[in-house]
This record gives structure tokens, C-alpha cells and sequence, in this order.
């Protein structure tokens, strides 16, 4: 695997590399020793729960995250199809705060995404399917449950008319103070 930072202060991508047989593919987006040795020796690693989204083509799971008492790191990887993934940094102390990162995430170059505390997640689906996986160092909270509105930040989707749930159309708009 290979890392590299990103213009936020704690995200990584991390570049998996598949073994391939007569069989198929064999990736791992996580090794506890890969991501101590790496990233930082203070990082929370203590994988809690492992989840996965399987979304249409132009559906946006936007801006989300976990706060307070469960808050949590993320490591974010595709299993299958193509999707355009945004992390924006809503740390009011850190010095990336209000900027975002893109990249697209795809099943034929597969890569991870190290999250820190306080980083809000969403993608769009580029393919006509996307399973992503998610592993977070807490379990889901509803109260900690929180996120920003897709479209209230500057990042342009490139969609006029995405699909997005109920409860993200409801989301806060991201606003600098």
C-alpha cells in the first residue's frame, strides 16, 4: 500500500494493491500495522463496525459524519463501481477548515480513504451500481448522527437533479464563522 496526504490536514488516500490469480482479485484496505506505522502513531485504529452503502447511478449520500461522544475516524474504500468522493474539513480549529478534497473512488484502481474526526463524507455514484465500504472506530450513534447539506459548500457535483435521501435534502447548510 502506498499513502499520501491530501490538502486536508489528516486525510490520506491510501492506494491498495490488489493480488490477482487465476480466480480473481484480492485486495485489503486495512491492516492495523500499515496504518500505525504510516499515517501517525496516535490514530485511533480500533475498528468498532464495518458497513457497506449499495447505491444507483447519481445518487449523493452527502455530507456526513459522526460528533460528541462518538465521533469517529473512517476508513472508506469501493468494492465495486465508480463513485466521486468529497471530504470537507468542518474543524473550526484546524487549519484546512472549510476547504474539501475530491477523488474518485473506482472497483479497477482501488483505494482508501483514511477520514479524521471532524471531516464530513458524501459521494456521488458514477456507475450503475457502487458498493462502498465503510469501517468507523464507533459504532453508529442517531444522537452523533449528524451532516451539512450536498450543495452548501462549493463542491460542484456536476448534477442537476441527484438522488439524495429525505434527511440530507434536511441537513444544514455548511456555513464559515
Amino acid at each position: 500500500m502506498n499513502i499520501t496526504k491530501t490538502n486536508i490536514d489528516g486525510l490520506y488516500v491510501i492506494e491498495i494493491k490488489p493480488f490477482y490469480d487465476a480466480r480473481g482479485q484480492l485486495f485489503k484496505p486495512f491492516t492495523s500495522s500499515f496504518y500505525s506505522n504510516n499515517i501517525t502513531n496516535d490514530i485511533n485504529i480500533n475498528i468498532k463496525e464495518v458497513w457497506f452503502t449499495k447505491s444507483k447511478m447519481n445518487v449523493i449520500r452527502a455530507m456526513h459524519l459522526q460528533t460528541g461522544e462518538f465521533a469517529c475516524e473512517k476508513i472508506v474504500s469501493i468494492i465495486s463501481g465508480n463513485v466521486h468522493d468529497v471530504i470537507l474539513d468542518i474543524r473550526k480549529e484546524s487549519a484546512t477548515y472549510g476547504k474539501f478534497f475530491d477523488i474518485e473512488l473506482s472497483e479497477n484502481s482501488p483505494k482508501a480513504l483514511y477520514i479524521p474526526i471532524g471531516c464530513a463524507h458524501g459521494y456521488k455514484v458514477l456507475s450503475d451500481n457502487a458498493i462502498v465500504m465503510y469501517m468507523a472506530t464507533q459504532e453508529h450513534s442517531a444522537k452523533d448522527d449528524t451532516g451539512i447539506r450536498y450543495d452548501s459548500f462549493g463542491f460542484d457535483w456536476g448534477i442537476e437533479n441527484p438522488i439524495i435521501s429525505e434527511r440530507d435534502a434536511k441537513l444544514p447548510p455548511f456555513i464559515i464563522n
